[in-house]
């Protein structure tokens, strides 16, 4: 990875194994310190352009992504965010207009009063009580059987698509679009990766990737912000930041993942 100073950002020049590919970019960053919430932008487009080069190499093994705009069914799944994706999702609520953002509330509400209803909003409130896998697995089924859309989702379509989670951009599948419908192991092809970005994120509120797990259900993300600042976050420099999670990418997984 090169440096190059250029007034007050910097050019960072990167190559990243993929697969069987190599991903090279420049990305520029500021020189001075910012929490991890203000690198998220940049961390999306990493993980964009990975998962690109993931995507190429499943059709040329002559496998299609079935994944298409309209089909909305993974929308309705359990979808585990970062603390600091938490707030961008409250900061992208709060940039709506007065309108639109009425309407997304309320559905946020709604979901929050379903999920309290089937006696599960309790429980997504203490995600460090589901650290085995078959817990998460089970928990994400129940969610599932609710039917609970996603807040943002509008007529079969993500409304915030450049800004959707991590965990969203990496469900990828080869099989039929309408197994997700009804989702099984036996009837769901997902896409391997070779690391997740959003696992990594989920332990990367202090810039470095060294804390614990922490994640939220996506339906308390603003509940959980308006009651956490931001300013908790540290500041750590941006090009040791972006370096710190392009060497975690980068790294072999060495623990169990979420799913």
């Amino acid at each position: 990875m090169e440096e190059q100073t250029g007034g007050l950002r910097v050019l960072v020049s990167f190559t990243l194994r993929v697969g069987d590919r190599t991903l090279e970019a420049t990305v520029s960053l500021p020189q001075e310190p910012v929490r991890p919430l203000e690198l998220l932008p940049v961390i999306f487009a990493l993980a964009d352009a990975y998962l690109s080069a993931v995507i190429v190499q499943v059709e040329e093994q002559g496998r299609r992504i079935s994944c298409r705009a309209g089909c909305g069914a993974c929308c309705s799944q359990l979808v585990p965010v970062s603390e600091t994706e938490a707030w961008h999702l409250a900061q992208v609520v709060a940039s709506l207009p007065p309108s639109r953002q009425a309407v997304v509330l309320r559905r946020f509400q709604r979901a929050l009063e379903r999920l309290a209803d089937a006696g599960l909003l309790e429980r997504l409130r203490d995600t460090q009580a589901l650290r085995d896998l078959e817990a998460r697995r089970r928990i994400g089924m129940e969610y599932f059987a609710l039917g609970i859309a996603c807040p943002f989702l509008e007529e079969g379509n993500c409304s915030i698509y450049r800004d959707r989670p991590l965990r969203c951009r990496e469900y990828l599948v080869t099989s039929p679009a309408a197994s997700c419908a009804e989702p099984r192991p036996e009837t769901i092809e997902m896409v391997p990766l070779p690391a997740k970005p959003s696992e990594i994120l989920f332990c990367f509120g202090d810039g470095k990737g060294h804390q614990a797990t922490h994640w939220l259900a996506l339906p308390l993300a603003l509940e959980w912000a308006r009651e956490h600042d931001p300013v908790s976050q540290p500041n750590v420099p941006a090009p040791e930041q972006f370096r710190n999670f392009l060497t975690q990418l980068a790294a072999p997984p060495v623990a169990e993942t979420l799913s």
